[in-house]
């Protein structure tokens, strides 16, 4: 039996009624039909990629799901969890539709970067993109019209970057538009993870929403961001976390029956902050992920290839560290920690 906030988010749920088919990119699915194929991105001021993408289509009509993964390179345990949920989802129990985006950014998956694809750009701020820019830009133009503007409702699965040491926690990301804020509230409820960081600072102009999820919310598209593995890992704990995560969404969104993980006690954080490298160095944390931390304790320090301390990086306030950058080199101006205060 469906709970009362799965009731309550398909009071408020546009369905999709079509008797056309569900095309993303060379995928397209008929009702009752599950599909894989490519969004191209096609050649401009540098080389090209093609994103594997699956549609299934249910046999009735409903809302429509996409679900995001590899948008950073190493964030392997969503892609992983991208495949497994394809293969258990059955269109002809479904009503509604599930798009999956099995690997957003291909270009740093297999050039094994880290943040950054080959044109220096994180996919992650670059939209609604630019189909005139350089591959970060054009891949998320391509997933802004061709997956963004299919769906009803998202979710972008994320873990730590291959050099961060992070525990699990999701977003949700309120924008005060509060019919789009309450379902994506629910969802991310749904999602299961429970430690939830409140980031009410995403910007709201639609011709530069920067982040994935955002970019929905801003065209009314409910959305969350969900976190779980890091350091290039595939454990089975972060990628099961992910696969129950999204199932229990679309369980909760009436697509298709499954089982329910949704968080009964959260924890919310209202108070967060990226702690991000004032110099070039070699990074040394003395914390790591799930470390609570009083104001001004040491978190960590940079030096240069002598071994000379150049910085000191101390908590700007009382919390817990939510993720720490877990390898020693590090840039002006990148990531080294997160700190929350629930």
């Amino acid at each position: 039996m469906r709970n009362v906030a799965a009731a309550f988010i398909l009071l408020l749920t546009s369905s999709v009624f079509a008797a056309d088919p569900l095309v993303v990119g060379s995928a397209s699915a008929n009702a009752g039909q599950k599909v894989s194929g490519w969004i191209d991105v096609p050649s401009g001021v540098d080389d090209g990629t093609k994103i594997p993408v699956t549609v299934v289509r249910g046999a009735k009509d409903g809302p429509v799901l996409a679900l995001i993964a590899g948008t950073h390179g190493a964030e392997y345990t969503a892609i992983i969890a991208s495949q497994r949920i394809a293969a258990m989802l059955d269109p002809a129990s479904m009503s509604g539709s599930v798009i999956l985006v099995h690997m957003a950014n291909p270009t740093t998956f297999y050039g094994r970067r880290v943040y950054y694809g080959p044109d220096g750009k994180n996919l992650n701020r670059m939209y609604p993109g630019d189909p005139a820019g350089t591959i970060s830009q054009r891949i998320a133009h391509a997933i802004t019209t061709q997956v963004i503007d299919r769906a009803t409702h998202l979710i972008d699965m994320h873990c730590g970057d291959g050099n961060e040491s992070l525990r699990p926690y999701s977003y949700w990301m309120p924008i005060g538009d509060e019919k789009v804020d309450d379902i994506a509230r629910e969802m991310v409820l749904a999602y299961g993870l429970d430690h939830i960081v409140v980031d009410r600072s995403r910007p709201t102009d639609p011709k530069k929403t920067l982040y994935t999820s955002t970019t929905a919310m801003v065209r009314g598209k409910p959305a969350i961001t969900t976190e779980s593995g890091g350091m290039g890992l595939t454990d089975a704990t972060s990628v099961d976390a992910h696969v129950a995560g999204a199932l229990s969404v679309i369980d909760s969104l009436g697509i298709t029956k499954a089982r329910s993980v949704r968080a009964s006690h959260p924890v919310w954080y209202e108070k967060s902050e990226v702690l991000r490298a004032a110099v070039t160095g070699i990074w040394r944390p003395v914390v790591d992920r799930m470390h609570s931390v009083a104001k001004d304790a040491l978190i960590g320090t940079i030096a240069d290839p002598f071994g000379n301390v150049l910085r000191e990086v101390r908590a700007p306030f009382a919390g817990e560290m939510l993720y720490v950058v877990g390898t020693p080199p590090v840039s002006e101006g990148e990531p080294l920690a997160m700190i929350a205060t629930p």
